[in-house]
């Protein structure tokens, strides 16, 4: 929040309380809410230094209220482990103190402004925004990561902006992941497996390249030798078979005879 407001402001309940009595509209946006995911490299005091940065940088941004709250992954019901993730809810209005230390909520913040009134004030996009945002968090993370000692890194950008051969997984939404979490495929969950071992290859083939080439080939190669071993056994039991069957029907006492 903005510098000397007063704590008890803070409250959550007196915070969006008074969010609501802001606006004179029933049907009125109270709140934008961003949701971000960690790094599962780093630990819970690492997650929390980080999710504060960013709220600053957000509020010194834009001017506005900031909520949030970090959230374990609920591995019991299926959930990945290494998702903790992050929900932001920032106020819509840009928020002040008066004279008696007291929050006011003023007018929109420029990220819920239309695109229209943004180009007058001389404002980018509000895509754009959001893509700041990001890299905001992308850089944050990245910091992280490397105070922590790890190689690994994020970056905000969609593949196609990466010029990446990686293909986007699709949103699998509430429903679609608790039908997966009880071991239930749909349309979607399989699509996503399907492109996640498509990634998988893209990356091993990335860092592997040629001696993966050289192993694949030797695998099919091996593969055809197993497959046409197997197909040869087959055919010999089949001729098996059939010679076992003609030698029981030339010794039946039966042959050659009629009631």
């Amino acid at each position: 929040a903005p510098a000397d407001v007063s704590p008890d402001l803070l409250d959550r309940n007196k915070l969006w309380n008074a969010v609501e009595k802001s606006e004179n509209r029933k049907d009125a946006c109270l709140a934008r809410e961003f949701e971000i995911a960690f790094p599962d490299e780093l630990n819970e005091q690492q997650r929390k230094a980080m999710l504060d940065e960013l709220c600053k940088q957000i509020v010194n941004k834009y001017g506005v209220v900031v909520d949030a709250s970090i959230h374990e992954p609920h591995a019991e019901s299926g959930s990945d482990k290494r998702n903790y993730h992050a929900h932001i809810l920032l106020t819509t209005r840009k928020a002040s103190v008066d004279e008696y230390n007291q929050l006011v909520l003023g007018e929109k913040s420029d990220i819920e402004l239309s695109n229209a009134k943004r180009a007058t004030l001389g404002l980018a996009k509000t895509q754009d925004d959001i893509k700041e945002i990001r890299q905001m968090w992308a850089d944050q993370a990245n910091k992280a990561l490397v105070h922590a000692m790890f190689r690994e890194t994020i970056d905000h950008r969609s593949y196609a902006d990466q010029n990446s051969d990686f293909l986007p997984t699709v949103h699998e939404g509430t429903k679609v992941t608790q039908l997966r979490r009880q071991g239930i495929d749909t349309e979607i969950s399989r699509q996503n497996d399907q492109i996640k071992y498509d990634n998988l290859k893209i990356t091993l083939n990335n860092r592997y390249g040629s001696y993966l080439e050289q192993s694949s080939k030797n695998v099919q190669q091996k593969f055809d030798q197993w497959k046409e071993q197997k197909e040869l056994q087959e055919k010999q039991r089949i001729e098996q078979e059939q010679k076992q069957q003609e030698l029981g029907r030339s010794n039946s006492p039966n042959r050659g005879f009629s009631r």
